[in-house]
């Protein structure tokens, strides 16, 4: 009988929804980090970790649903919300959204409990998406209601993504910080063929200040891809904790030796008489069945790590 009701309850729940979708990945790691001073240490260490995302749709015209993303092994966070659809048309459709959301550009993100509306607006070659998002902040913060304005317009080959967090919050005679995020498919722009070729630019925008100050990070860069070369060189603000110098980078990856993938990268800060800001990485990896294998190399000083990272995606 209890093998009966469980088969029911099992039934029910696919009846119920019409559209189901897991997906996730786990992985395991052993790593060895040494350690140059003031005396050379080597420390091994064996760490997994994991997410599950699985997203549940209503079956008629999948008005409503809801995502649910665990992370463990490791890793922290859970995330959900629930989602409905108000209106939909090719040109227009709203929803809301209602629980844990995140939303970021590269420099400015915000994540916690909100209520979303969703606009996602077609005309042609254009496609805008816009997400009104309204929070409460953790007190004792003013005021009690935040509003965060998320949007991304596509039209041809240009991409632009903003986001202004704390909308209520900066106050009447101030601007909430800003996030701009923008892409041009140069190769699509040029009409290139078998190749591909993007430019970007990431900012991190404080309308508040003047001049330069008015952006207090950026980062612009391009990358490529012919046959099976591709890569990408870029030019940051100092980003990370001890850099003192803008920095560029480039990386490079080939599939010439196929199934096996080979790469690899470097930083640099502007200013070359600080060496040890320099960082250095390169990799291999392959798949063995439902295994993905990745042998990894990454050096800043005065710090190196080995690490063999196993991972299965579902």
């Amino acid at each position: 009988m209890r093998k009966l009701l469980v088969l029911l309850v099992a039934l029910v729940t696919v009846a119920a929804f019409a559209a189901v979708s897991i997906s996730g990945s786990a992985e395991a790691k052993l790593e060895v980090t040494f350690i140059a001073t003031p005396t050379t240490t080597a420390t091994p260490t064996i760490t997994s970790g994991g997410s599950v995302r699985l997203v549940l749709s209503g079956n008629v015209g999948q008005k409503t649903g809801f995502e649910v993303s665990f992370v463990g092994f490791g890793g922290t966070g859970t995330t959900a919300y629930v989602w409905e659809n108000l209106y939909k048309t090719d040109a227009l459709s709203i929803k809301y959204r209602l629980g844990t959301l995140g939303r970021r550009t590269h420099y400015v993100s915000k994540s916690g409990g909100a209520f979303a509306l969703d606009f996602d607006i077609a005309l042609g070659d254009i496609k805008d998406n816009l997400s009104v998002f309204v929070y409460f902040p953790t007190p004792p913060a003013t005021p009690l209601v935040d509003l965060d304005v998320w949007n991304r317009l596509n039209f041809t080959f240009v991409t632009l993504t903003a986001f202004a967090q704390g909308v209520l919050s900066a106050g009447a005679n101030r601007f909430p910080e800003l996030g701009l995020d923008a892409t041009i498919d140069l190769a699509k722009a040029l009409n290139i063929q078998g190749a591909t070729l993007s430019g970007y630019t990431n900012l991190k925008i404080d309308p508040n200040a003047t001049g330069l100050n008015m952006l207090p990070n950026y980062r612009f860069g391009v990358n490529f891809g012919i046959d099976k070369l591709s890569g990408g060189v870029w030019f940051r603000t100092p980003d990370q904790q001890g850099e003192t110098s803008h920095m560029i980078g480039a990386s490079v990856r080939t599939t010439v030796l196929a199934p096996v993938t080979i790469g690899g990268g470097v930083t640099l800060p502007v200013n070359l008489s600080d060496f040890s800001q320099v960082e250095l990485n390169a990799y291999v990896t392959w798949t063995s069945e439902l295994l993905n294998h990745t042998i990894s190399l990454d050096f800043k000083h005065p710090k190196a790590t080995v690490a063999w990272t196993v991972r299965v995606s579902f």
